[in-house]
């Protein structure tokens, strides 16, 4: 769980970066928190079965719900001239990054060591 949060907190700060890089004009990125949402992404976890079938008794984490904030994020003309932002599932409100990713100094040293990281693995 540790190492799922780090990567959520990467891909707000990447997304935060991304933005500034972007003419807003033309093209926007934004994020999102879709919530909980029982995809099967933890199915290989011990006990993930039963949790997954109280998850389905109690309607609990229909990934319908986070698809929504994502889909609105990229139709709904409210949203055409954010770019940068990361948004909540229930209502579409703005949150903030979290630290220690809200320093647009680290956020650009993400994105570097990404390129970096990325250089060294070219397509064959």
């Amino acid at each position: 769980m540790a190492l799922y949060g780090r990567t959520k907190l990467m891909t707000i700060m990447w997304t935060q970066e991304l933005a500034r890089r972007l003419d807003a004009g033309k093209i926007t990125v934004n994020c999102c928190d879709p919530g909980f949402n029982a995809t099967g992404l933890g199915r290989h976890l011990p006990g993930s079965a039963v949790l997954r079938r109280l998850l389905n008794a109690l309607r609990i984490g229909d990934p319908r719900k986070g698809a929504g904030i994502i889909v609105r994020l990229a139709t709904d003309p409210a949203f055409a001239r954010t770019s940068g932002g990361y948004f909540s599932v229930r209502d579409a409100r703005p949150l903030e990054c979290p630290e220690p990713g809200r320093d647009p100094r680290v956020q650009k040293e993400l994105w570097e060591e990404s390129v970096a990281l990325l250089a060294g693995h070219t397509a064959d």
